[in-house]
């Protein structure tokens, strides 16, 4: 059952930096959640998280950081966490993600936001977990679904779980959106 305020997971780079694009495409999602009256849930530290955590703290919105035990030597947790959540191990840390959200927002990221990102759709294509809507953020997800499409690979009933935006303000509207809808009538990845 999903809260009054919905829980909006984000998974991304933890070495974009401020200046980069990636950076500021996250602290604009951030903030467009925020507006849109959702919560951020993010790991915590730096890169994508820190800077929709920013965004997201910057238009008055509810930070959510879930650590880890293994990075606390990459440094603390981001300053725009309202609400640490710290977990012993990945395992952990990734299962509260997951379970927790209500919906999620994968920018871009390295094989850490593509597990995020794996274990998330699994879980939702064998229904281990209740619907949510994931948007992959950015045009550059349509090339790689494409290149993994097909029936031998993803089989397009899988893809029914992804909706692919192009811009942070669409990525927002669009995760809170499928909150309402079924899986199987969200829009499609190409749209």
């Amino acid at each position: 059952m999903r809260a009054t305020t919905p829980i909006i997971a984000v998974y991304g780079s933890s070495t974009v930096r401020e200046g980069d694009d990636a950076f500021h495409e996250a602290h604009v999602l951030g903030t467009a959640l925020a507006t849109r009256g959702a919560a951020v849930m993010t790991g915590g530290y730096d890169g994508v998280m820190a800077a929709c955590s920013r965004g997201a703290h910057e238009a008055g919105g509810h930070v959510i950081g879930v650590t880890v035990e293994l990075f606390e030597r990459r440094g603390p947790v981001n300053p725009w966490v309202k609400e640490r959540v710290h977990m012993p191990d990945l395992y952990a840390r990734l299962d509260h993600l997951v379970d927790r959200a209500d919906g999620f927002v994968v920018a871009t990221g390295s094989i850490g936001t593509l597990t995020e990102l794996f274990l998330t759709w699994t879980l939702l294509s064998v229904a281990a977990r209740p619907p949510a809507p994931i948007v992959l953020m950015g045009s550059h997800w349509r090339p790689w679904i494409e290149a993994h499409r097909g029936p031998r690979l993803v089989p397009e009933p899988l893809l029914r779980h992804l909706i692919v935006a192009d811009t942070p303000e669409q990525a927002a509207t669009d995760v809170l959106a499928g909150l309402a809808s079924p899986i199987g009538a969200q829009k499609d990845v190409h749209a």
